[in-house]
């Protein structure tokens, strides 16, 4: 059996996930007073939950393979829009690399409040998971 490698291991996946809680709790409240400016509090707290969000996707990377499988998708369809959810959100921030305007980051709000109704419904559907990141 092959040993896992750190970032693989439960209590990292715990740890990452506590990470983003605080992550998207920082990035909401500070949206309220955001700028169109990378250096804004926003951008780069959000920019650092994109990142750990990274790191999450990579650590789950068998299960983000599978649900694209009809058989697996059938069976985590949260898990399944979480991902295309991110993937907008993505694709909107990196159309802010070009350009910055009122209709952009009004589309921003709109895919933010989506993909938070969609992480909240995500978490609360992993929860027995996160535990079990933390048992002994």
């Amino acid at each position: 059996m092959q040993k896992k490698s750190f970032i693989h291991k439960r209590i990292s996946k715990g740890i990452v996930d506590i990470l983003l809680l605080i992550g998207l709790v920082l990035s909401i409240n500070l949206a309220r007073s955001a700028d169109y400016s990378w250096t804004s509090s926003h951008a780069i707290i959000s920019m650092i939950w994109y990142a750990l969000i990274l790191v999450h996707i990579w650590q789950h990377w068998a299960m983000t393979k599978a649900v694209f499988k009809w058989k697996v998708l059938k069976r985590n369809k949260i898990t399944f829009l979480t991902i295309i959810v991110f993937i907008l959100m993505a694709l909107n921030i990196i159309v802010f690399v070009f350009e910055v305007n009122d209709k952009l980051v009004h589309i921003h709000h709109i895919f933010a409040h989506v993909f938070l109704a969609v992480i909240v419904v995500h978490v609360i559907q992993k929860l027995k998971q996160f535990i079990a990141c933390f048992r002994v």
